[in-house]
């Protein structure tokens, strides 16, 4: 059975047609954790980008003007769905997100008429951002950047996804959608617009969306709070003015304990910029004369992503492929969690597959790559796999069930953490009662020799030696045979 992980795969085409259009070759299986910064449209020397930024700014000043009007205005104005079609995203199974709603429209309305009133009127950076509205106090996070930028830009990305289909794929392989991609300002409402796009070869498959490699990043965007904290005190001690500067400085220090832990200093950061906003605006024209390495970072996390994990996925995909047997199982969610995490651990350390966890001879794997691998062996299962469930004490990595009363809790973990022996005690018992799933397993990755033996030591630790729920799995470096023998 072939296995099509990848747009490139699916749709029978050389990866380096993808590299040539400049887009990103994504797995049309689960979302890759990327998104789009709008930074690096402003950052951009391509002038259609910059024009994509001023127009996302630009319509984020217009909601800001509504709401500043009437502060019950149609909460749809402010609402935005997540753009599945991207296959962007933190979801591991599949390719649906939350989308910003009703709780985001009444935070942003909320924000716009307090904390963030000046937006739109900045006078110390050459132009807003939108990233300034994740910065402090307004509820409003990351999601807020991907699924707000996404959706201004949609057009430009159906355009830019049908100039590909056009040039590079077959009849059969496009097809004629209708998108709500264009805000009427007139009407104030989206309206559609037709473009040739990749499709699911199916009744009723969905249309695929492109994005192009230099505008995506991870983690974090290159305007977050996190580089704020980081960078307040440089920002704070070059301010010109020197009244401003004394009275921020007096301001935040008078609020740190002696010693303070990181705790006490985020609290004295974000407490100062509570009396003193312009310190944004500050940070953000900091941001705006260092934007020549922005794109060299989202590069560099990109570049990254691409050879620790979407390599490693469309690798051990054909490895399952060619080796699996699961679409005749039929066992309970624990049978069938347990078999899946042996074949997991024999793929790995006896068919070579721990290969996939190393580049350029270095340890690359995750939590999150073992996660996603173990995602790849639930293909045509009748079992209902979720990952990341939430059910209101923390997520687990997956729960896997059949109807209500069949279900099981299957967790990660990486050898060198330094938590293991109170993960492996606590953790999924946890998760167990928040979701009344009856069993678990947790599934143990080792690079080295000393870690297998760690694990050992804190398995005889808890009296767990040879639990049969417990997996570990060598992912050392083998010598091979060819070595031992000759």
């Amino acid at each position: 059975m072939s296995v099509k992980l990848l747009f490139s795969d699916y749709f029978e085409i050389d990866e380096n047609v993808l590299d040539k259009h400049g887009a990103l070759n994504i797995c049309i299986d689960a979302d890759l954790p990327l998104f789009i910064d709008p930074f690096l449209l402003f950052a951009s020397e391509k002038t259609e980008y910059v024009e994509l930024h001023d127009k996302i700014v630009n319509h984020l000043i217009g909601l800001k003007e509504l709401a500043a009007q009437d502060q019950n205005t149609d909460l749809k104005l402010f609402q935005f769905q997540e753009i599945k079609q991207n296959w962007l995203g933190l979801c591991k199974w599949g390719n649906s997100g939350r989308g910003l709603g009703p709780k985001f429209a009444r935070d942003l309305i909320k924000a716009f008429n307090g904390f963030y009133s000046n937006f739109g009127s900045e006078t110390v950076s050459s132009t807003s951002h939108i990233e300034k509205l994740t910065l402090v106090g307004a509820g409003i996070g990351r999601d807020f950047i991907s699924d707000f930028t996404t959706n201004l830009m949609l057009e430009y990305l159906l355009g830019y996804t049908q100039e590909f289909a056009l040039k590079y794929l077959r009849d059969d392989q496009r097809k004629l959608f209708s998108v709500r991609c264009k805000f009427n300002k007139e009407l104030m409402t989206w309206t559609p617009k037709s473009f040739v796009l990749p499709y699911f070869y199916m009744e009723d498959g969905d249309y695929i969306v492109l994005t192009p490699l230099d505008i995506l990043t991870k983690d974090d965007a290159f305007i977050c709070h996190s580089d704020l904290s980081n960078q307040f005190r440089r920002i704070t001690n070059a301010l010109e003015n020197a009244s401003l500067r004394s009275s921020i400085n007096d301001y935040f220090q008078r609020r740190l304990p002696p010693s303070p832990k990181q705790k006490e200093i985020d609290w004295a950061i974000n407490a100062t910029i509570q009396e003193y906003p312009e310190i944004l605006d500050y940070y953000i024209r900091y941001k705006e004369n260092t934007k020549n390495q922005a794109a060299k970072i989202s590069t560099e996390k990109v570049q990254k992503l691409k050879k620790e994990l979407i390599t490693t996925l469309s690798e051990f995909c054909e490895t399952v492929a060619a080796n699996s047997k699961f679409f005749t199982i039929k066992p309970t969610s624990y049978e069938a969690a347990l078999q899946r995490a042996k074949y997991l651990k024999e793929v790995i350390e006896n068919n070579d597959g721990y290969r996939i966890f190393y580049k350029n001879d270095k340890a690359i794997a995750t939590e999150d790559t073992i996660q996603r691998i173990f995602r790849l062996t639930w293909f045509a299962t009748p079992f209902d796999v979720n990952s990341e469930v939430n059910n209101g004490r923390g997520p687990a990595d997956y729960k896997i069930s059949y109807g209500q009363r069949d279900s099981t809790i299957v967790e990660f973990k990486l050898a060198s953490s330094s938590s293991l022996k109170q993960n492996l005690l606590n953790q999924t018992e946890i998760y167990k009662k928040a979701s009344k799933s009856i069993t678990d397993i947790k599934v143990i990755l080792c690079y080295t020799p000393s870690e297998i033996s760690k694990v050992n030591r804190v398995l005889a630790s808890i009296k767990q030696t040879d639990a049969e729920n417990i997996i570990i799995i060598d992912a050392s470096r083998k010598i091979s045979a060819s070595k031992v023998f000759g």
